[in-house]
């Protein structure tokens, strides 16, 4: 596994992590295939575990993204989130950890 740099984002299996350290990376992966998942680094970078650049959501997908992990972390009022940006995502997803 190729991983530039913690912390990030993981997406797996449309939901969205984050990920700070590699104990935290094995206990999200533990079911998931060798090729499966996206990290997403805070300078934009998308890139598979493998290292393998990989095309960037668009600012609607991440939003809904972001949303949908709040949601499920028990946040409320996430319809007021607009257009998230990569530094917002991880800045909300750090935020509820």
């Amino acid at each position: 596994m190729t991983i530039k740099s913690y912390p990030f984002l993981l997406w797996l299996d449309q939901s969205l992590a984050y990920v700070s350290n590699e104990t935290e990376l094995t206990e999200m992966c533990h079911y998931a295939g060798a090729d499966e998942g996206v990290c997403i680094y805070s300078d934009g970078q998308y890139l598979t575990r493998s290292g393998q650049q990989v095309p960037a959501l668009s600012a609607d997908e991440l939003t809904r993204l972001v949303q949908q992990t709040l949601v499920q972390e028990g946040q409320c009022c996430v319809s007021k989130l607009n257009q998230c940006s990569v530094k917002e995502a991880f800045e909300l997803l750090e935020d509820i950890r």
